[in-house]
Order: C-alpha cells, then structure tokens, then sequence
C-alpha cells in the first residue's frame, strides 16, 4: 500500500497531465505543481511519473513527455469521486459539531444528510 500523501500527489500529476493537449514534461509539472501548493521538484515528479508508467496510468513520449492513457482518465474520475465524498464526509462533521438542539425546550439545530448522487 503507498503513502496517502505520495497518492494524492500522485493523482495530483495524473490531473495536470489531463488538463494539457499534448505531452507535459517533469519540468512543467513541478511548476504547475508548485503554483497548487505542492512543494515538489523536477526529481521528486520524475519519480512520480516511473510509478504512474509502472501502472499503467500515463505513457512517455520520449522527451515530449507523458500523457495520460484511458486507464489513468478511469483512475482520476474514481480518485475525484473519493475527493468530492471526502469533502461531504468533512462537511457532515462539521454541521454536527454545530448542532445545539435542546430536548426540553425543542429549539435548536439539527443535522439532516440528504445526498443524491449522480451516476456519472
């Protein structure tokens, strides 16, 4: 099993490298990288990108650089999908450390989790 903080970095490249045309080199990643928060260098992503080839999830174009292949577009939409109900589960929690209803005088508030969710 690898690291949660290497998988989000990991999906993180798979993104970028989905966003672009054509191939994206380390350099460019480890910029774009950068400019979201991630401090990460040119090394750091080549290391990154061995391990999405070794999976399958993106292809090297010689010294063009890498793209992303239908397996690694599959993997992002599931690891986006994690993200989204992540940010639910967090947001759950706190609305339920706001609530403050009170049993005697029935006033206060309360929590209802409602979701629907789209197949696609």
């Amino acid at each position: 099993m690898t690291d949660p903080d290497i998988e989000r970095k990991l999906i993180e490249i798979m993104r970028i490298i989905s966003e672009s045309e054509k191939p994206v080199g380390a350099r460019n990643i480890a910029d774009e990288l950068n400019t979201r928060g991630y401090n990460i260098g040119e090394r750091a992503v080549r290391y990154h990108l061995r391990i999405l080839d070794e999976r399958g999830f993106t292809e090297k174009h010689g010294y063009a650089g890498r793209t992303i292949t239908k397996h690694g577009t599959e993997e992002l939409k599931e690891a986006l999908i994690t993200d989204r109900l992540g940010y639910v589960i967090n947001r759950i929690d706190e609305l339920i450390y706001l609530t403050d209803y009170d049993l005697y005088t029935k006033k206060g508030k309360v929590i209802v989790n409602l979701s629907y969710i789209n197949e696609n």
